[in-house]
């Protein structure tokens, strides 16, 4: 079946001894907390709630139904005569929910590495807590604390510092109130929440109202709670079949970057997203010829971020309109607002020392770099649909079209150099920078179009073809790739085998860059008792270095080959719920 409907705050649960599928939000795995596995809803259909189609959040018990799980002893019987009268139960205890959530993870670098290590080591305690006093109010808060392994000290002084030693921080996914029938079928949402669109897994073009979360690698991305105003309305008696949500976002917040991804950004042999391949081949000049054949020359690079300030002409703004037609969900939207990565734009160049002296930290030259965070506009399409008559085929697309605002990039040599040297010309026309397009202003269309499919009650399978990768902005930059994954089920849930691949191909890049892909492996197992899910797997870039030449080679100029995508791992997790 396709992705079913859930509100980013209300997911299906697993039951106490299942497995969660991925290690996503919160709600992915406490979600509804009722007694009993709730049947899927229907295929994109919107949540009674919130009105959106939650990508990626997809249970186990949404692909293979209740199979059971570990089964309760019997209660005891009561002892007759002799057991007190019933105590009347708390009124506040029922109105409030509260949950918690452990997690411990080790990820090892195996591949790009040197040497080999342990690349990252977290500790989590989540706790969730829901307080509904009456049908009409609603408060929703939620605590993340994070503990990191890896000690940060580097100084003396550190070492008086425990923040330093034992690197932690808070995160929450929510902090809302929610007020509910404000008139008949309006509801209202104020404070820190996710707001998900879309219908496609994990890929949402349309999905553009939380910035995105792309620390964790084997999870490619997840939301990051933002402060809005969510307003919402269904007719009392149409329901789904007709609803309207419009979202105001006071204040941008931009992505969380992986630390590969920082450096890279930094890096003087990254690539660089001119427009043009005529542009760009001046730039792979530069950096596989000119710097190392003159290697004083090679920068220190800073980067400078200009981050939109609070104004009120930066804030974002988005509605939405749904309905529903037999067994297809479908719904248009509209975001106003940026993309949450920062784009490269100039590069100023300055010399730190003459480079007949010594240099200044081992380099003679200084290249500031500003970034920004580009305005857009999305048009958005999405559906989603089971198909009965195919044995419910899930079927499910949206599409985004993004109307950019333009920009170019200027990036200033330290001293002129002649970057169409022959045989591209047989003229010495040294430049002292190179300027072009980097984002044009031609629309450009984002999509996903997906399906998955159950055989019998241990095999899923799920295929999706990307247009534009979840990092790419700007109609020169946007390539196709190709998603597919299963999970094998035995014991009742108890176990999974899952493989998950990415391809990027090499249609995407310029000449002699290649292709490049994903493998991720893993194995999910939940103990005999109950609560606790361990998981082992492997999150690995598959690439072909680029050759430059007399025995040397270089990380190719392609998506998952690229220095910001950081090492191949190997990771552990332990995560336990209650």
């Amino acid at each position: 079946a396709a992705p079913p409907a859930a509100p980013p705050s209300s997911a299906a649960a697993p039951a106490d001894g299942e497995i969660p599928p991925e290690d996503l939000s919160m709600d992915d795995i406490f979600g509804d907390q009722s007694d009993g596995a709730a049947p899927p809803a229907k295929a994109g259909a919107p949540s009674s709630s919130q009105g959106e189609v939650a990508a990626g959040d997809l249970s186990m018990d949404d692909i293979f139904g209740d199979q059971g799980g570990d089964t309760k002893g019997a209660a005891p019987p009561a002892v007759k005569d002799s057991a007190p009268a019933p105590q009347k139960k708390s009124r506040f205890r029922d109105q409030i929910d509260f949950r918690v959530r452990l997690l411990s993870s080790v990820y090892y670098a195996v591949a790009r590495a040197d040497p080999r290590r342990f690349d990252r080591n977290e500790n989590r305690v989540e706790a969730y807590v829901t307080y509904k006093p009456n049908e009409h109010i609603e408060l929703v808060g939620g605590l993340e604390g994070v503990f990191m392994g890896v000690a940060q000290a580097q100084e003396l002084n550190d070492l008086a510092t425990r923040q330093m030693l034992t690197p932690f921080h808070f995160e929450s996914d929510a902090a809302y109130l929610g007020i509910y029938d404000l008139l008949p079928g309006l509801d209202l949402k104020l404070g820190r929440q996710i707001v998900v669109w879309g219908t496609a897994d994990k890929f949402n073009p349309t999905n553009n109202l939380n910035p995105d979360d792309l620390e964790d690698r084997p999870l490619f991305t997840e939301p990051i709670a933002n402060q809005m105003a969510v307003l919402e309305y269904r007719h009392p008696k149409l329901g789904d079949k007709l609803f309207l949500q419009g979202v105001y976002i006071p204040l941008f917040y931009p992505a969380l970057l992986p630390p590969s991804a920082a450096a890279a950004l930094k890096s003087p042999f990254a690539p660089v997203p001119y427009a043009t391949l005529e542009d760009r081949d001046k730039l792979r000049y530069l950096q596989d010829v000119w710097l190392r054949d003159n290697d004083r020359f090679v920068p220190a690079v800073y980067g400078n971020l200009d981050v939109p300030s609070t104004v009120g002409a930066n804030a974002q703004f988005a509605f939405k309109i749904g309905s529903s037609l037999g067994p297809v969900d479908f719904s248009a939207s509209y975001y106003y607002g940026r993309h949450d990565i920062p784009f490269p734009v100039e590069v100023v160049s300055s010399q730190l020392a003459p480079f007949d002296e010594e240099p200044v930290d081992g380099h003679w030259v200084q290249s500031d770099v500003r970034l920004i965070y580009p305005r857009m506009q999305v048009v958005g399409l999405d559906f989603a649909a089971t198909l009965p008559f195919l044995d419910d085929l899930g079927l499910w697309g949206e599409a985004g079209l993004f109307i950019p605002e333009p920009n170019d990039l200027r990036i200033e040599l330290p001293i002129p150099v002649d970057v169409t040297p022959s045989p591209v010309d047989e003229l010495a026309n040294p430049v002292n920078e190179v300027t072009g397009p980097a984002i044009r202003s031609t629309p450009f269309v984002k999509a996903t179009v997906g399906l998955d499919y159950t055989i019998g009650k241990h095999v899923y399978v799920q295929a999706q073809y990307l247009r534009g990768f979840i990092d790419e902005f700007g109609v020169d930059h946007i390539n196709n790739y190709l998603v597919g994954g299963t999970d094998i089920v035995f014991f009742g849930r108890h176990l999974i085998f899952r493989l998950f691949g990415v391809v990027d191909f090499p249609t995407n890049n310029d000449p002699g860059e290649g292709a490049s892909g994903v493998i991720a492996p893993a194995i999910l197992g939940t103990l005999p008792w109950g609560s606790v899910t361990l998981e082992v797997g492997s999150f690995a870039f598959v690439y072909r270095s680029f050759d430059l030449g007399d025995g040397d080679t270089r990380l190719p100029h392609n998506k998952f080959g690229q220095e910001a995508t950081g090492t191949s791992i190997v990771y552990f997790k332990a995560i336990g719920a209650f």
